[in-house]
């Protein structure tokens, strides 16, 4: 009888770990990826950024559960799930992608024949540098999707599959992926920290065969939000196989928030390891005290949400940019269908004329034109011209160790020998988009210019 109620206990206790809560967070995430996955899309990358903690892993494994229960097919694999690892980057990256994805598909006779007499699939440890044996790789890989249709991979922590080793640039990860899904037209979904966003952001050509997921945590300034939050508390604070005060715990909502940092992913760890160390002490009843001694440390909750709090501000600043970088180039852009009328022009491209409401007809019987109220320039008037812009900007593939250690932070555009004062972010450097030089006069200060094949510091005069 005891042992019975032990596995009782036990089986309660793995039941509760094993639940995860659905919030709208979560389903809207959800609901995002599964139409992605059977709609119809141009794309085929999808990165996902969020957080530490906010849900990202849980709903990849939600949609690829989902995914393998509503196909019918036993010849289809629907999902391949990657783990990037942060000991492999480059090279070495691409081949434990490849590696991990033929492990999963060769279960099919058609795909182990294709595999099991390449080298680097058989020999987990084994690296090369011989590009036949690289492109085997691939090749099975491409061959094994469209025998099995995959429709999707997933990527956890994807920002390690971004990383690059030496003497590559830093969109090289990146063009290799582009390349791979072009060819596949298999969704790769790529789930990551902030540091996958500065990755995906490097090339406006890859951007165009992308679309961007942010997965937001939630906040107490926001009254929805805080609503929203204290729903999925309930529901978790309800599943625990303990005595439990739910209306009394629900009263201190806002210091679950602040302590989870908004992400039910942190909350949900939280409450199941305070649970499963009062469970195995034989205690009855989650208490404040129980959940205080085992919450995350002060020092790791201040990283946590320091990092948060600049990636978010981060993907703020760099939509505001872009907004105001479009009206740059645009000009007067024009509103959002809905908001301002927009003139129709005529055929000659002119705006239709402001008609006086007191038009007299003329001899001719036409209407006389009205000319908007406006103030004449006096004086000589000077015709401004638009200066043309540099056909050079974005990543410039200088490392940043390089860069730094030369102590030379001036960067000369190889365009029209502009110079500007660079400074790397995450580890990459870019050139602003700016205007054309004007003047011939030769740069003679110390700086970074490209060569024929390479960047370097140069000084004196520019040859």
């Amino acid at each position: 009888m005891h042992s019975f109620e032990e596995q009782q206990r036990h089986a309660r206790l793995q039941a509760f770990i094993d639940f995860k809560v659905k919030h709208p967070r979560l389903e809207e995430m959800d609901d995002t990826l599964m139409q992605a996955i059977h709609g119809h899309r141009t794309y085929t990358l999808l990165p996902i950024y969020g957080a530490g903690g906010v849900g990202k892993s849980t709903v990849l494994k939600h949609v690829a559960e989902s995914c393998r229960a509503k196909e019918t097919d036993p010849s289809c694999v629907p999902v391949v799930e990657v783990q990037a690892s942060p000991e492999d980057i480059g090279a070495s990256a691409r081949l434990d992608f490849y590696r991990q994805i033929l492990t999963q598909l060769r279960g099919h006779v058609a795909v182990n024949d294709r595999v099991r007499h390449l080298n680097l699939a058989t020999h987990p440890g084994k690296k090369s540098s011989d590009p036949s044996e690289w492109l085997d790789m691939r090749d099975a890989v491409i061959y094994a999707f469209a025998l099995l249709r995959v429709k999707v991979v997933f990527v956890d922590e994807a920002q390690h599959l971004m990383s690059v080793d030496t003497p590559h640039k830093p969109t090289s990860q990146l063009d290799w992926l582009k390349t791979l899904t072009n060819r596949t037209n298999v969704l790769h979904v790529l789930a990551g920290n902030f540091d996958l966003y500065d990755f995906c952001h490097l090339n406006g050509q890859v951007g165009r065969r992308m679309r961007d997921l942010f997965f937001p945590r939630y906040h107490f300034d926001n009254e929805v939000e805080c609503g929203e939050f204290v729903g999925a508390l309930r529901t978790v604070l309800e599943q625990v196989p303990l005595i439990v005060d739910v209306p009394g715990l629900l009263t201190h909502w806002r210091w679950f928030g602040e302590w989870s940092l908004g992400c039910i992913g942190v909350l949900s760890d939280w409450i199941v390891e305070t649970v499963d160390v009062l469970y195995r002490l034989g205690a009855t009843t989650l208490t404040i005290d129980a959940l205080q001694k085992h919450a995350l440390p002060p020092g790791l909750r201040a990283r946590m949400e320091s990092e948060a709090r600049a990636g978010e501000f981060k993907m703020d600043q760099a939509k505001a940019q872009s907004e105001q970088e479009l009206k740059r180039l645009l000009g007067n852009p024009v509103p959002v269908p809905g908001t301002t009328p927009t003139p129709v022009p005529h055929a000659n491209g002119a705006s239709t004329p402001k008609i006086s409401p007191d038009t007299r007809q003329g001899m001719s019987g036409h209407a006389q034109v009205e000319r908007a109220a406006a103030r004449d320039s006096v004086g000589d008037q000077v015709q401004t011209a638009n200066v043309p812009k540099c056909t050079f900007s974005g990543v410039v593939p200088i490392e940043s160790k390089q860069f730094l250690a030369s102590s030379v932070g001036l960067v000369e555009c190889p365009g029209c020998a502009c110079t500007r004062t660079l400074s790397p972010r995450n580890s990459i450097l870019r050139f602003p988009s700016h205007d054309k030089r004007k003047t011939n006069t030769p740069v003679t200060s110390q700086r970074w210019a490209r060569g024929e094949t390479i960047w370097e510091v140069v000084g004196g005069e520019r040859k």
